[in-house]
């Protein structure tokens, strides 16, 4: 019979205890509970989608791991609830790869990005969602590279700027009010940089021109000459 590998790196945190075991070359962590009232071992899922241990005041430890044992093909079966499937999303127009796991030995949750993948640890029982932290991402971002670069392209043609700010409009990539003032969707983040910067470059003429007249779209295209495909590219994947 195969046999569950449990790490023998138990934790008690408000009378339960916690550990972790390998399914199929995965970590799952699961809590152990010593109960009072139960009359038989028992395994679940709770309301955190966590798995559950439950053991009798009159069985062990070592009992609890054997129960274990016995009840991996149960564990394989619904092991896919314990488990956070990878999720797609963009950044600069590639496809990036958001991994998400639950760690019962961390309070914060623990991000990191590399290589297109951005690996995401949670407290086991949290309620945080993944999309939030991809989002945290694309604004930390955009603070740095869209501030940059529409610094850049102001200094190179010539256009004068008030303050910029990163925000996440719901309706608009963009704005530009008539203090000079810009502002960009840290959305954005998630298209390649020709369109990025079809969107920069479009608010920069807003300074020249404050609508969307025939000599706005002519004063764009002096910038951005394919501003039309990239408009387009724009609208088209706005949903991603």
């Amino acid at each position: 019979m195969e046999k569950i590998l449990t790490k023998r790196n138990y934790m008690i945190k408000n009378n339960i205890s916690y550990s972790t075991l390998l399914v199929n070359n995965i970590e799952l962590p699961y809590q152990i509970r010593f109960s009072k009232k139960a009359k038989y071992l028992q395994l679940r899922i709770n309301h955190s989608n966590s798995l559950e241990l439950i053991i009798p005041k009159r069985y062990s430890l070592k009992d609890g791991e054997k129960f274990l044992n016995d009840k991996i093909e149960w564990i394989k079966k619904y092991s896919g609830k314990l488990i956070q499937k990878d999720e797609k999303r963009f950044f600069f127009g590639k496809e990036i790869t958001i991994r998400q796991s639950f760690d019962l030995f961390i309070k914060k949750p623990y991000i990191k990005y590399e290589n297109k993948v951005m690996s995401i640890k949670i407290p086991s029982g949290s309620n945080y969602e993944s999309n939030k932290f991809y989002l945290a991402f694309l604004k930390r971002q955009a603070k740095k590279y869209l501030i940059e670069r529409t610094n850049h392209l102001a200094h190179i043609y010539n256009f004068q700027i008030g303050k910029i700010s990163i925000r996440g409009q719901r309706t608009r990539w963009g704005s530009c009010s008539g203090n000079r003032n810009l502002s960009f969707n840290f959305k954005i983040m998630q298209f390649r940089k020709e369109i990025i910067d079809y969107v920069i470059f479009h608010e920069l003429c807003h300074l020249k021109e404050m609508n969307h007249s025939k000599r706005f779209w002519s004063t764009l295209e002096k910038y951005c000459p394919n501003y039309k495909l990239l408009r387009k590219e724009l609208k088209d994947n706005a949903n991603i």
